[in-house]
């Protein structure tokens, strides 16, 4: 039977417009970390995360902007995800904001010596872009 061990929430900006931290081009920021108690979980652990985060653009992003989001565990080298989106804008509203998401699981974790799992979500854009919020990374762990 399948068992909740932990879930958690990094909340950063509950609405858009909330905020105002610039994001320069080309530069990866964590916006959100976050810890997961796993003490006694069972076999076949997983963690289901989702992350939203909002951008605004002080000019015309160029054509091929991108923005991109990514999920690692513990160190840098451990990317359990990551999604790609272009970013798109109109002429009626050339400074459009643009709103990313991620949904991940990450499965067949072993258990860690310090039964804590530690997730960081990342953010980069092509472009200098401005963080308005609303920004929430989450995170859920189960065992069976």
């Amino acid at each position: 039977m399948t068992r909740l061990l932990d879930a958690r929430t990094s909340q950063n900006a509950s609405y858009g417009n909330t905020i105002s931290i610039p994001l320069p081009a080309s530069t990866a920021v964590a916006i959100a970390e976050l810890g997961l108690e796993v003490t006694g979980a069972g076999e076949n652990m997983r963690v289901q995360l989702t992350g939203i985060a909002e951008l605004a653009f002080p000019t015309t992003p160029p054509f091929d902007s991108v923005i991109s989001f990514s999920i690692v565990r513990g160190d840098v080298d451990s990317l359990v995800a990551y999604a790609l989106y272009s970013v798109s804008v109109s002429e009626v509203n050339p400074n459009a904001v643009q709103v990313v998401t991620i949904n991940a699981s990450d499965y067949n974790i072993s258990l860690p010596p310090s039964n804590e799992l530690v997730y960081t979500l990342y953010i980069f854009c092509t472009a200098d872009a401005t963080r308005i919020g609303m920004e929430s990374f989450n995170a859920v762990a189960y065992s069976d």
